[in-house]
């Protein structure tokens, strides 16, 4: 699974990249784009879910500025791997309203498209021209249904993974990707439960034993 930290670019998530190779990427979101780095796998947020948690506007120019930053990017080689079309947190019809907007003018750019999943919202409820799934919503929501996408389509991303217990979660889920931005914020407590993810996964230490209680993701 990529672990993709949103908008952390200090010298621990680069010096991690190239230690723990293939593990980590990154997450944009509109205003926040640096780089590219080549060591590092990135795709584009739409900044849609800060916005409604800081209870501000959502920037549409933004948006449009990191799609042109990131086509200028892939001129050089380096593409993101998928774009999250604009959603509506915990709103399902308006949702499917903005991907019918939205996904002519990201395609134009070339990037593969990214599903926001909401509240309310089944597998058969993602459109087929979808590429990804990107698990959004409430984080009540989120975390039950998570499996049951993972289970119904191939690329999966789950946002928000923001402990060491979800991502284990996560990846037992079978989710190609997550993100979190609160990594990079100086909570150690974050921190170090990435880091011990990413030591488990290149086997230099043994998994903690986890049973129910990462599968619940508490």
């Amino acid at each position: 699974m990529l672990v993709m930290p949103g908008n952390w670019s200090k010298s621990t998530v680069h010096y991690w990249a190239g230690r723990y190779e293939g593990a980590l990427g990154h997450l944009y979101s509109p205003g926040s784009q640096r780089g590219p780095y080549a060591h590092l796998p990135y795709a584009l947020d739409n900044g849609r879910f800060s916005c409604w948690s800081r209870g501000v506007a959502w920037d549409e120019a933004a948006y449009i500025a990191l799609l042109e930053w990131a086509f200028m990017a892939g001129r050089d080689g380096q593409r993101p791997i998928w774009a999250l079309v604009p959603d509506v947190v915990a709103d399902k019809e308006a949702t499917l309203t903005e991907w019918d907007r939205w996904t002519p003018i990201v395609t134009s750019f070339g990037f593969p498209l990214a599903f926001a999943v909401q509240d309310g919202m089944l597998p058969k409820d993602v459109p087929q021209n979808a590429e990804v799934v990107f698990i959004g919503g409430t984080t009540a929501w989120k975390w039950l249904q998570a499996p049951v996408f993972c289970q119904q389509f191939p690329r999966v991303h789950i946002g928000r993974v923001n402990s060491y217990k979800r991502l284990v979660f996560a990846e037992r889920c079978g989710a190609e990707s997550c993100d979190c931005t609160g990594w990079g914020r100086g909570d150690r407590k974050q921190l170090a439960g990435l880091q011990q993810y990413l030591r488990e996964v290149a086997g230099e230490q043994p998994r903690i034993e986890q049973s129910e209680f990462a599968w619940r993701a508490q």
